[in-house]
């Protein structure tokens, strides 16, 4: 019994260390509705994930443009997979990082376009961070 009140003790010990000291958690979020402009609130440290669909047979491929350095965007583009009858369509796997001096607001610019051509659809993600008092529930 005093074994498991000890275990039970020291990873409270830890648990409220790690709080003190300011441990952030990484918030990872799946953003709903990609392919469409949107406003997001995001926080320090958080990471939004989306896949966009891309005709690569064509030539046409997602890209982006970003106005912030505090904001990492990736794009990883995936081959199409062979299947039945149709096109195969390849994805696009959109990572956005948001660093720890982010301030924001900052516009994340995506487009859809192949080589030498105008963008043939396009979308942005409005990101802003909120400032002042709020309940941490929010």
């Amino acid at each position: 019994m005093s074994s498991v009140f000890r275990l039970t003790s020291s990873l409270l010990a830890v648990l409220t260390l790690a709080l003190a000291s300011g441990c952030n958690m990484v918030w990872r979020r799946i953003l709903p509705n990609p392919a469409k402009n949107q406003v997001v609130r995001v926080e320090k440290g958080e990471r939004l994930y989306f896949d966009l669909e891309e005709d690569v047979e064509a030539g046409y491929r997602w890209d982006f443009t970003c106005d912030d350095a505090d904001v990492e965007v990736t794009v990883d583009h995936e081959a199409p997979e062979r299947g039945g009858e149709g096109r195969a369509l390849g994805t696009a796997e959109v990572r956005i990082r948001i660093h720890r001096g982010y301030d924001g607001p900052t516009t994340v610019r995506f487009f859809y376009k192949s080589r030498g051509k105008p963008a043939e659809r396009e979308f942005t993600i409005t990101l802003y961070r909120r400032i002042g008092d709020y309940a941490f529930w929010e």
